[in-house]
């Protein structure tokens, strides 16, 4: 699910495209299972300072999760791998997404709205963390 990168304990990638679409039956219980699961999963992984990097291009409107799932996604985890997150980047952001984030910034709190970053494409990512070894989807 990531790998160490240089002054990053790991760059953990999370492709959009492969999120179910909102108009699946019990859309609700596989993306409450899905919070787990991530949660789960960055609990096991991250020993240290980490980078989410969100890959939004090819994602259509309903695989984009709400407001509400990533908050919760954010209040799931606890206190010690809210502090280790470095950043969030966000690739090729919508102008859904960006609003998304632009609006809901006086509701977060100001650490982490400092932590969302946009990256309009892989090559402006690639100046943000090393790409070489991870496997970005088509």
């Amino acid at each position: 699910p990531g790998y160490h990168g240089e002054g990053f304990g790991a760059i953990l990638l999370f492709a959009a495209c492969r999120l179910p679409d909102s108009s699946i039956p019990r859309y609700g219980y596989v993306m409450e299972n899905l919070l787990r699961y991530i949660v789960g999963t960055l609990e096991r992984t991250v020993a240290d300072r980490y980078v989410l990097v969100c890959l939004s291009g090819a994602a259509a409107r309903g695989q984009i999760p709400s407001f509400s799932w990533m908050k919760r996604c954010y209040q799931a985890m606890d206190r010690r791998l809210r502090k280790s997150l470095q950043a969030v980047i966000i690739v090729h952001p919508t102008w859904y997404i960006k609003a998304l984030v632009t609006l809901s910034r006086p509701f977060l709190s100001p650490t982490f709205s400092g932590k969302v970053q946009f990256a309009a494409s892989l090559q402006e990512l690639s100046r943000l963390v090393p790409l070489e070894p991870a496997h970005v989807p088509e």
